[in-house]
C-alpha cells in the first residue's frame, strides 16, 4: 500500500498553468496597439471606404502621420508619438499600403 499521495494532480495542474501561461504570451505577440486605438476611438467615424475612397487626398506616408497626429488632437485624445506611430503603421497596413 503507497502511503504518499498521488502527484498528478499537482502535474496536472502545473501542465495547466504552463499552458495557460504559454497561451497568454500568444495572445500578447498578436496584441496591436495601433490596432486597439484605431477601433477604440477612430473606427466609428472613419470607417473603412473613408481610407480607400477615390481621391483621397493621402498619398505619402508622412502625409499619413500628420493627420493621425492632428486627428488625436481634434478628438481631444492627444496621443503620445508612439501612440501616433502605432495607428499610422496600423493604417497604413490595413488601408494604404504607402512606402516611405
Amino acid at each position: 500500500m503507497n502511503v504518499l499521495p498521488s502527484h498528478r494532480p499537482l502535474r496536472l495542474a502545473s501542465l495547466l498553468i504552463c499552458l495557460s501561461l504559454t497561451s497568454l504570451q500568444v495572445g500578447a505577440q498578436d496584441f496591436d496597439p495601433g490596432r486597439a486605438l484605431y477601433e477604440n476611438h477612430c473606427q466609428q467615424c472613419h470607417a473603412g471606404w473613408v481610407h480607400t475612397r477615390e481621391g483621397r487626398k493621402v498619398t505619402r506616408l508622412d502625409d499619413l502621420h500628420a493627420r493621425v497626429g492632428a486627428w488625436s488632437v481634434h478628438a481631444g485624445l492627444h496621443w503620445t508619438s508612439e501612440e501616433i506611430d502605432a495607428v499610422t503603421r496600423y493604417v497604413n497596413r490595413r488601408f494604404y499600403q504607402l512606402t516611405e
